[in-house]
């Protein structure tokens, strides 16, 4: 993916990208907020171009736009945001500065009368971490910098020291200030589904170039097999120039999302795949099975993220690949996190 102009291809590729690579592993951010029975909209009564306001502190810029009865979805020029009455998720990739935004997003709650529940900040080990901006140095700076609002813990999930795949974890519990006329949870648990994905099959990443074979992006998510991946989801997709591919979808069938960000570069191959789509043990690994068969990866990463427990989570075998890593933890409040890294096998071969 390029940091360039996603509608126009430059006069000359920048030369970071170029040399060094594009930071495909995104900073995530979930925050979880009270709702105003006075304000039944909550976060989506925010306007789209407030939402860029606050985008602007995390270097990124919205590109698309689609929405339903649920939430509103955007396509970022790095990676996406989802807008529930009561929920973001923002997700930022390359060297965007996505934890500059806090103060902002504070601002906009307050202006719909929501107050923080919860927050969650987590992050894929990155491939290029010297190229990152203040205050995403290391996970130590990115803690202090939440710290200046929350209070919480982070928590490093995989092989930090032999250089595998690891994942960071913040997770704050709030508790707001007692007022009337305002909820204060979600009506039902929820989870969330991630799929890191890293040395991916050249001949696959040819599908998020755009070559003269290219038709638009509507049709690569077709081609792809992304297009029903999930059932009942409405995409809306951009393929950057020169490369680099990404997709929201969401559900009029019960408001959850998936969204793919492809990195197609064969120096710095990566894929992330997303859903918070409420699925059984059998239907979340056949997901998972489906989605490494579209990507074809040397080597992935499963992080299922659930405010309450999933003891089948980190159970998934994948056919063709060994597992590397396992762990599941439970953390404050019931919020769990379970993490699998996947490395293929040298036997297992691609149709």
């Amino acid at each position: 993916m390029s940091d360039d102009d996603v509608f126009s291809a430059p006069s000359s590729p920048e030369p970071e990208v170029n040399l060094f690579g594009f930071e495909g592993p995104e900073k995530r951010l979930e925050v979880t907020f009270t709702h105003s029975i006075k304000k039944p909209n909550g976060l989506r009564s925010i306007r789209q171009d407030e939402w860029q306001d606050m985008l602007d502190y995390a270097k990124c810029t919205i590109i698309s736009s689609t929405s339903n009865d649920f939430l509103d979805s955007y396509v970022l020029s790095e990676s996406s945001l989802f807008v529930y009455p009561s929920k973001i998720i923002l997700k930022t990739c390359g060297t965007t500065t996505l934890l500059n935004c806090l103060d902002k997003l504070e601002q906009l709650a307050d202006s719909v009368g929501a107050e923080v529940l919860s927050v969650v900040f987590s992050r894929k080990n990155f491939n290029f971490p010297e190229r990152q901006l203040f205050p995403h140095h290391n996970f130590e700076m990115e803690i202090a910098q939440l710290e200046k609002k929350f209070m919480g813990h982070g928590y490093i999930l995989g092989p930090v020291h032999s250089g595998g795949d690891h994942h960071f974890v913040y997770f704050s519990p709030m508790l707001p200030s007692d007022s009337q006329g305002v909820n204060f949870a979600p009506s039902k648990s929820s989870s969330t589904l991630e799929i890191l994905m890293s040395e991916l099959s050249p001949d696959t990443m040819e599908n998020f170039y755009r070559t003269q074979y290219f038709i638009d992006a509507k049709t690569t998510t077709r081609n792809v097999g992304l297009a029903h991946i999930l059932p009942c989801m409405i995409t809306d997709e951009v393929m950057f120039t020169p490369c680099g591919y990404s997709v929201n979808g969401i559900s009029n069938a019960d408001g959850s999302y998936f969204t793919v960000h492809v990195t197609p570069e064969a120096h710095c191959s990566f894929v992330s795949f997303e859903t918070n789509a409420d699925l059984c043990p059998i239907k979340r690994q056949h997901l998972i099975e489906e989605v490494v068969k579209i990507f074809r990866p040397g080597r992935f990463s499963v992080v299922l993220t659930s405010d309450s427990d999933c003891p089948v989570a980190g159970k998934t075998n994948v056919d063709g690949f060994i597992t590397k890593f396992r762990n599941q933890a439970q953390y404050e409040e019931g919020f769990h996190v379970h993490m699998t890294n996947y490395l293929k096998t040298p036997t297992k071969k691609y149709s």
